[in-house]
């Protein structure tokens, strides 16, 4: 694996990082490994521990959630009622991204998405005018800083039979210059995957990603990736925290904490979910329910002060001539117990959908509230469930498919 970092404003410097044996990566190393550079006109400054971003004591609550359904993005209040809609031009749930905070009564949802019929453009919608930030062609996907205009955008070109893969990061304002902070060429067709952005006040300070294979098909559950790196924007380091073997799934705001599951393979889905404290290196594992035709585990999302972790299991198919695919959300805390799990049939009455296909969680409102997407008879017949884990009760929350959260 070749990885080559660009920074400064004078123009790109190359930084040809060398390659490491997959037995160095496998198992996850007890520490970061930096991935330190053959060659750079401006050296790292501090590249023996990763500059560390300002933690919060706290994690900043959502004000609302949003969602898209048949090019409507909505925003909803705490309590299922609908606040903001707008039609933004060709827009995709997938690949949006709420823009800034919004507070309270107000009246604009700023969004930046990736528009393939917009010339292949990422594009920024405010105030109901819709304008291009930046021509992506080749792009792979994108991440977003919660309640920040910044994100980080992937490309993945096949050449030279070779994917070259670059990573991008810029806010509404700065994006329509920026140029690449990570490039990648990969032999196998694994591309750079935005995972999390680590902030600074209102500047990007580091990018977490991963590697995932360009260009599959199949019967795929959950996103395959290897690797979790930590791309440190303001000394042009990078640190590798899992290896190839690791599946990451979610990051817990406080960066303290990965969920990842130890099978990277494509149709056949997860192993059992794992979380590892990264300041530590402990790991604890949630053993799968038993099940035939065993999917494994993946979708996590930790709570907002680390209080537990929600993840999806899955068993059956999904493509077979009798599909057979069930899902089931499981909830734990963070010393290894489960303290929850929903079958996918429990949430068909509250629901409203004559039939499920797929639950996932896919966020929280606050420790004792996690939002579930129910997927319906097609992909994007969805909705948006909350449940609150005291009572183990259900609510309908919201119609659509899940864009994201908004912040005060």
């Amino acid at each position: 694996m070749q990885i080559r970092s660009f920074k400064g404003s004078t123009g790109l410097v190359l930084l040809t990082l060398f390659t490491l044996s997959c037995a160095l990566f496998s198992p996850p190393p007890m520490e970061p490994v930096p991935i330190t550079p053959i060659a750079s006109a401006t050296p790292a400054v501090n590249a023996e521990e990763p500059a560390a971003a300002p933690q919060p004591s706290s994690a900043r609550l959502p004000n609302g959630v949003v969602t898209e359904q048949n090019g409507t993005v909505t925003l909803f209040d705490l309590a299922g009622y609908t606040i903001i809609q707008n039609q933004p031009p060709h827009v995709n749930a997938e690949k949006i991204h709420i823009a800034g905070s919004v507070p309270n009564g107000g009246t604009n949802l700023p969004l930046v998405y990736y528009s393939f019929e917009q010339n292949n453009s990422i594009l920024f919608y405010n105030y109901g005018q819709t304008t291009t930030l930046k021509s992506a062609p080749y792009f792979a996907g994108l991440v977003g800083a919660d309640g920040h205009s910044v994100i980080a955008y992937t490309t993945a070109e096949f050449a030279d039979d070779a994917l070259i893969s670059n990573l991008f990061v810029g806010s509404t304002d700065t994006l329509p210059t920026a140029e690449a902070a990570l490039n990648d060429v990969d032999p196998q067709g694994w591309a750079l995957a935005a995972l999390a952005i680590d902030m600074q006040g209102d500047l990007p300070a580091g990018v977490w990603y991963a590697k995932q294979p360009w260009g599959i098909g199949g019967d795929i559950v959950y996103q395959p990736r290897r690797t979790l790196a930590y791309l440190d924007l303001r000394t042009g380091t990078a640190y590798q925290y899992l290896g190839v073997d690791a599946n990451p799934s979610a990051l817990s705001v406080d960066r303290k904490w990965v969920a990842y599951t130890n099978d990277t393979s494509v149709e056949a889905g997860g192993g059992a979910m794992s979380i590892r404290n990264l300041d530590t290196g402990e790991n604890i594992s949630f053993p799968l329910v038993d099940a035939v035709d065993q999917r494994g585990a993946g979708e996590a999302t930790f709570s907002p002060n680390n209080q537990s972790l929600a993840w999806m299991e899955a068993n059956g198919w999904q493509m077979s001539e009798t599909p057979n695919f069930h899902s089931l959300v499981r909830v734990g805390n963070l010393n290894g117990n489960v303290i929850a799990q929903f079958a996918d049939t429990a949430f068909l009455s509250v629901s409203g959908l004559t039939t499920i296909q797929r639950v996932e969680p896919v966020g929280w409102f606050d420790d004792n509230t996690l939002i579930v997407m129910a997927r319906g008879e097609y992909w994007d017949d969805s909705v948006l469930i909350a449940i609150d884990l005291p009572s183990q009760s259900m609510r309908l929350l919201a119609r659509g498919v899940f864009v994201g959260f908004t912040y005060p």
